[in-house]
């Protein structure tokens, strides 16, 4: 096994810092850590990479590379390109599987949004193709694996590694002051999913209690909801532009951020328009969320507060590291202001079950250790 060579293959450019790059990167640092032999392609560098449809008629230029792999590990876009090189390929495909089709429903707003059923549509394309090519199937979390296997795929053929962390990183601040105004944090992407809006709201209904809100991790495509949420919120929130650090050779700025935070929260999203997007037992079910940000939030040893549609919401029940809330503007308040009533040693406490909860299931060794084990499926 430490002979074996794993590729791993991202449809975003080199330049980019997303859910499904930070997983792949620490799942190769992970292997790295087991004495697997590792790469990467990143198929955003080609010149024709958009629409990500197109990806495969880039083939000609990374073949050879593929083919010096025994195995492609690949998500999204990527997944589906490496699937049709796999025709000609002599490689095994591993579809890493971090999301479910119907994340694309929840923001539309009717059967005509166009952007939403292109998007749609070319997913649906893309994944019956990777389907068919796939030798094995990894998921994020357990919900989305059991679901792969009621659609027929072997379940001998799948797999689940949850989103690892560096908790070498990723670590809590020993010499962390605590704040004059209890501050609750968000940190990551701005797609309509996220529940932004929802957490806006929240913090309207919490006007006066005196709570600070520090909102990370916006892009240039997200300055038009910076400006709204500046409007809504004024004085009460900090914003803060995308920050790197999330890996090893990174200033340490973002992980800063969160522990300065009383509280992290994940404010999930649902339609409102279908019902049963907002049943929590129906989402988790089959979408199997577990976000990025998830193991990263609890790794700094700060509690969090998780709509009870993420899969993530399991974890903080069953380890108290934090509060679970509906995925409502009024739950969310409600729950935030739990937090701030509650004493800081208990808070504390929070945190820091979330911290060996990091280190024993999240910890790039750990998943990386699995999947390790899990390549003797495939090698």
């Amino acid at each position: 096994m430490t002979c074996l060579r794993v590729l791993f293959v991202i449809a975003a450019p080199s330049s980019a810092d997303s859910a499904d790059v930070r997983r792949l990167l620490v799942l190769k640092s992970g292997l790295e850590s087991w004495g697997v032999q590792t790469g990467i392609l990143y198929l955003g560098d080609y010149f024709l990479s958009s629409p990500q449809i197109l990806l495969p008629v880039n083939i000609p230029h990374f073949l050879r590379l593929a083919n010096s792999y025994d195995v492609v590990h690949a998500t999204g876009f990527a997944a589906y390109a490496m699937g049709i090189a796999k025709y000609v390929g002599n490689f095994k495909l591993i579809w890493d599987i971090h999301s479910s089709s119907e994340e694309i429903r929840l923001p539309k707003k009717n059967l005509f949004n166009v952007t939403s059923n292109y998007s749609l549509l070319a997913w649906l394309i893309a994944r019956q193709v990777t389907r068919k090519q796939a030798d094995f199937f990894i998921t994020v979390s357990e919900p989305l694996r059991q679901k792969l296997v009621q659609l027929g795929i072997d379940k001998q053929r799948t797999g689940t590694i949850y989103n690892g962390v560096n908790v070498e990183l990723f670590k809590p601040d020993e010499d962390r002051k605590e704040n004059e105004t209890f501050t609750v944090t968000y940190a990551g992407g701005y797609q309509k999913w996220q529940g932004i809006e929802n957490l806006v709201k929240a913090a309207r209904i919490l006007k006066d209690a005196q709570i600070k809100f520090k909102m990370m991790g916006f892009k240039k495509a997200d300055m038009t909801m910076k400006d709204e949420v500046k409007r809504e919120l004024e004085d009460r929130v900090e914003l803060i532009d995308f920050l790197p650090g999330r890996r090893d050779d990174q200033p340490k700025a973002f992980v800063d951020e969160l522990c300065k935070s009383d509280v992290l929260v994940i404010p999930r999203y649902c339609n409102p328009r279908i019902p049963k997007y907002c049943d929590p037992k129906y989402v988790r079910k089959t979408f199997g969320w577990l976000s990025t940000k998830f193991s990263e939030y609890i790794a700094t040893g700060r509690p969090v507060i998780v709509t009870a549609l993420d899969v993530s919401a399991e974890f903080v029940e069953q380890y108290d590291c934090g509060f679970v809330c509906d995925p409502t503007p009024e739950s969310i308040a409600k729950t935030i202001l739990e937090a701030k009533q509650t004493p800081p040693e208990e808070l504390d406490k929070k945190g820091m079950n979330g911290r060996r909860l990091a280190e024993t299931e999240f910890d790039l060794h750990v998943t990386g250790k699995k999947y390790f084990e899990l390549l003797s499926k495939i090698a």
